[in-house]
């Protein structure tokens, strides 16, 4: 199937569901590795790709379905965490973000063990006849290990809150009804705005991703914005835990070609920045890794963030530098985008179509491993190098099996922990953004409403068909 000559980037965002993920597998290119008996070799023989189809796997559990309608409340998932239990790795959780719902806590079999609405709007003044002010939107999680709270160690879920720009920190305790149980300070500070003003125009805290060094941090991403912060949190020894702001980085919008022309990604908003969202953090290999949705992913130094000079931008989205057109939609009340991909150069890679959205870390033991890249726009996942110079490895795509296929999806996680039957050799769990209903499923009824959820891939099956060698010893400290 041959690409048109010209393809609008919002008309690109509507279909994907259809025919953009047979562009995209028509023409990804794929690493051939042969049989790797070590990481070393799977990583040493990757210099030589050709044209092949992209690896298939199957999900073999998906959670409950949330509808993006009146009568779901628009809620749509988002973004996994996954807590390995220390005791007994079979009873492990998987928490997930609902944006306008709030949060689910599953198990691995994909049962719901606890809901967690979203936290309520500020009040309004009674003057204000015009209140927008915003309620909860859980936006992505993440997991910290071992944090010293009230004289024990806990392990900690973190959430990003788009509506409130704040995180939300919560300790998991597997031995109560309540699995996760809210301790943030009331007086946790707003990360990116001054004032409730600014909340309601939206440009609030986003992606995230944590990490425990010598301290605990956090790494929010701005909505609408290349602003990153980097936020530290402790024990606010009133049996409360919050954070504080430490350092901001700024991403570039514009960047300068090999032709020497300055590009930047085409956007259907004057006010709309490339932002970013997928984030993971590698304490083990002094890097941070971020996802700039229209450009590709960066790696930061995890022990001098916002030292510009050590940033890299170790891949790019196939779009990367392609002239485009923009021009006004009065109907749509938007620009719309085309790419003139007669005057394409080729800057970008091949491996990843925008948007290049969540980030995860596969643990391969030793420092060494994969890093995972949603690639949105083909419904692919791409695998590169954990370490430097983090060449790519290979992708695949989660098609459909006893329950659907996995598509556009946002945020996921990896462990690579033995967690008992199913997942033996570890788990991959996906947003699923577009997920159908299967005829004869508890959900059949509602096959004709848009809905999200989660799916369960076990990692042997990537493995398997990657020819990846696996390790299941898991570290609480990657």
């Amino acid at each position: 199937m041959k690409l048109p000559k010209s393809l609008n980037i919002s008309t690109i965002r509507r279909i994907k569901k259809t025919s953009i993920i047979q562009i995209g597998l028509t023409l990804a290119l794929s690493s051939t590795l042969g049989v790797a008996h070590s990481y070393e070799s799977a990583f040493e023989n990757n210099s030589a790709s050709t044209v092949q189809h992209i690896a298939t796997v199957t999900a073999s559990v998906e959670t409950r379905a949330h509808f993006k309608d009146a009568t779901g409340n628009f809620t749509d998932v988002d973004d996994p965490a996954i807590w390995v239990n220390p005791t007994d790795k079979s009873k492990s959780l998987v928490i997930s973000t609902l944006k306008k719902g709030g949060i689910d806590v599953y198990n691995l079999q994909g049962q719901l063990l606890q809901f967690i609405p979203p936290a309520l709007a500020p009040p309004c003044s009674d003057l204000d006849a015009q209140c927008t002010n915003k309620a909860g939107r859980t936006n992505n999680a993440d997991i910290i290990y071992g944090f010293d709270f009230n004289g024990n160690k806990v392990d900690l879920v973190v959430v990003s809150d788009r509506g409130l720009d704040k995180v939300t920190i919560y300790v998991i305790n597997a031995n109560s009804t309540s699995l996760l149980q809210n301790v943030t300070s009331v007086l946790a500070p707003l990360i990116f705005s001054k004032n409730q003003q600014d909340i309601n125009e939206g440009r609030t805290a986003y992606g995230l991703a944590t990490v425990k060094t010598d301290k605990a941090m956090a790494f929010v991403s701005q909505n609408s914005e290349t602003r990153v912060a980097q936020l530290e949190i402790f024990d606010n020894g009133d049996g409360t835990i919050s954070y504080k702001s430490i350092a901001n980085m700024d991403f570039p919008q514009e960047f300068t070609l090999a032709n020497k022309t300055s590009w930047s990604p085409c956007s259907d908003d004057d006010n709309e920045r490339p932002h970013l969202e997928g984030i993971v953090a590698d304490a083990k290999n002094d890097a941070l890794f971020l996802a700039q949705e229209d450009v590709g992913i960066w790696k930061v130094k995890l022990s001098e963030p916002n030292n510009s000079k050590h940033w890299q931008l170790i891949a790019k989205v196939k779009e990367y530098g392609t002239p485009y057109t923009r021009t006004w939609d009065k109907a749509e009340q938007e620009y719309i985008c085309q790419l003139n991909l007669k005057q394409d150069k080729g800057y970008g890679d091949k491996h990843l179509t925008a948007d290049a959205e969540g980030l995860t870390l596969y643990d391969g033991g030793n420092g060494q491993g994969y890093l995972l890249a949603s690639s949105q726009g083909n419904n692919t996942i791409a695998l590169f190098n954990r370490q430097a110079p983090h060449q790519y490895i290979n992708s695949f795509t989660v098609a459909a099996g006893s329950i659907d296929g996995v598509k556009e999806t946002d945020g996921m996680m990896v462990v690579n922990a033995d967690l008992g039957k199913g997942f033996s050799q570890g788990v991959l769990v996906m947003q699923d953004g577009d997920n159908k209903t299967v005829k004869g499923s508890p959900n059949a009824a509602d096959s004709q409403r848009d809905s999200t959820n989660f799916k369960y891939v076990p990692w042997g099956d990537i493995a398997k068909k990657l020819k990846l060698p696996v390790n299941t010893h898991f570290d609480r400290n990657l």
